[in-house]
């Protein structure tokens, strides 16, 4: 068995020096497969030290940010850990963003560095032009948009940069959009110390695990993913890789290497559960599913239990908490519906209405502290105030604890939508109905589903005498949001629900959509 993986607090409070350590501790291994190559950790350390004298080269330098836009690659693994050794942070965008969205956050994050791929240049370009920040936009391999630099080759002959900066704790690691209740993203602060408590916090839940495959599916600009591919790094695991989640790839590649470990979100598991050639391959290695990102009902975990003969378990986090809060231990026992028990280093509170705690098995809002707590919100002192009260992070979901500190998430007090894992702001969606001229008011609500727990919902009402259709309310809305984001189902309704101070009524409208 291989050494039981602890984080060196003090290597110069800087995630990039894990890079280093893993070398030290585990000595070369295959550290990483991806599309039928195979990588070395000296190999993934010498690419991290080629970004960062890339980089360098290109301007960006101690407390700059450089926005990263790609799908999971070894380039982009290689990229974080470079770009912290000059000391800057990254500003991590989910591929199937609009340009519209990323515009909004090169305005906001200040970013001047932007890295990204051929597939994805144009959009970047587009936004770029919106946004006026960026001095260079950096492209791993040719691209058509104007005043991209084809970085591939330059990277290729970079000399390895070899000493990190010299970063304190409560330096900033990654700023991270999300969406939030008011439809503007928001850039939540993730210092390198964050990061390194929740690793120490899921590192002393397990300590170690036996030696074999991880596979990768999450996306690396997501919280979650990152997390996970730390773990796997301080585990000394090798890591599967996928650009991104395709069911037969993924049962494909837990045959050929024959995974042991595999983090998912519920949404994941559908696919892989329906999948209609799911029999035909050997997942007999899978030793442990770990879901996160959104509840895991619990007829998914006894099917996938079944189907798999692994274990699964869930866990709880937040963008704020570096995604982690609540998880299981190998050895501990699944309670069905709870999400774990509090990591190490994490303490968790349940508050009623007036902020009092409440005993075991009373429902409350959740409220979360511990040194892995994001500081705030980038240039958002007012949702920092709100979010943060007295050091205790308020989350917004709602839950209790068992008598044994067990968590239990029964609803959320946020009107987000979380569609397979990703958050989705009605109000977003919401705007860009009340755009369309036919529409005098509307609400979007989660509604249930089959496959990703979660869809949208639009409740519209019409102005006297206009017609619309689902469909050209659909239409409409792909002008202004992402494919994913688009609207399941429209309902047309008379008149919205409201109350006496003539605030539309959400729950009221989710009773009468879901019957």
């Amino acid at each position: 068995m291989k050494q039981a993986a602890t984080v060196r607090s003090d290597a110069l409070g800087n995630l990039a020096g894990l890079e280093l350590e893993n070398l030290e501790r585990f000595g070369i291994y295959t550290r990483l497969h991806f599309e039928g190559r195979s990588y070395t950790n000296l190999e993934e350390l010498q690419l991290a030290g080629s970004w960062a004298r890339l980089l360098e080269d290109f301007g960006v330098s101690r407390d700059d940010r450089v926005l990263v836009m790609m799908p999971n690659s070894p380039e982009l693994t290689a990229a974080f850990p470079g770009i912290w050794m000059l000391g800057a942070a990254i500003v991590p965008v989910i591929p199937q963003w609009t340009a519209a969205e990323v515009a909004d956050i090169l305005r906001n994050s200040d970013a001047t560095v932007a890295v990204t791929v051929p597939r994805l240049a144009g959009r970047l370009k587009e936004a770029s032009a919106a946004a006026g920040t960026l001095r260079h936009l950096l492209v791993l391999g040719e691209s058509e948009a104007a005043g991209a630099i084809n970085i591939e080759p330059l990277l290729a002959e970079a000399p390895p940069r070899e000493t990190p900066a010299n970063q304190s704790p409560s330096d900033l690691a990654i700023l991270l959009y999300t969406s939030g209740t008011t439809g503007t993203p928001k850039g939540v602060m993730l210092t390198h110390g964050n990061f390194l408590a929740a690793l120490e916090g899921a590192l002393r839940q397990n300590p170690q695990m036996e030696p074999g495959a991880m596979l990768h599916t999450l996306p690396l600009t997501h919280v979650y993913g990152v997390i996970i591919q730390f773990l796997a790094n301080r585990w000394g695991l090798a890591t599967v890789l996928l650009p991104q989640f395709e069911p037969t790839r993924v049962l494909e590649l837990i045959e050929r290497y024959r995974v042991r470990y595999l983090p998912v979100v519920p949404t994941m598991l559908v696919y892989l559960l329906n999948h209609p050639e799911r029999a035909r391959y050997d997942t007999s290695s899978l030793f442990r599913i770990t879901s996160g990102g959104a509840p895991l009902p619990d007829r998914l975990r006894l099917e996938t239990e079944r189907v798999f003969g692994c274990r699964i378990d869930q866990g709880y986090g937040l963008s704020e908490t570096a995604a982690v809060a609540t998880g299981y231990a190998i050895e501990a026992p699944y309670r069905a519906g709870s999400a774990g028990q509090a990591t190490p280093g994490v303490e968790i509170r349940i508050l009623d209405d007036q902020d009092q705690p409440l005993p075991a098995g009373s429902v409350g809002e959740i409220c979360l502290a511990g040194a892995n707590i994001s500081p705030g919100y980038w240039k958002d002192p007012e949702a920092t105030q709100r979010a943060l009260d007295g050091g205790w992070l308020r989350t917004g979901d709602i839950g209790y604890l068992d008598e044994d500190g067990y968590l239990y998430i029964t609803d959320r007090k946020k009107d987000l939508i979380i569609k397979g894992g990703e958050n989705i702001s009605p109000r977003e969606i919401e705007e860009a109905l009340y755009l369309h001229p036919a529409v005098a008011e509307a609400a979007v609500i989660g509604i249930p589903d089959a496959v990703f727990g979660e869809d949208v919902c639009a409740v519209v009402q019409l102005k006297p005498g206009a017609e619309a259709t689902e469909e050209e309310m659909r239409r409409h809305v792909a002008q202004y949001v992402t494919k994913f984001k688009l609207p399941a189902k429209v309902v047309f309704m008379a008149a919205l629900p409201k109350n006496s101070n003539a605030k539309i009524l959400k729950r009221a409208i989710r009773d009468l959509v879901v019957q």
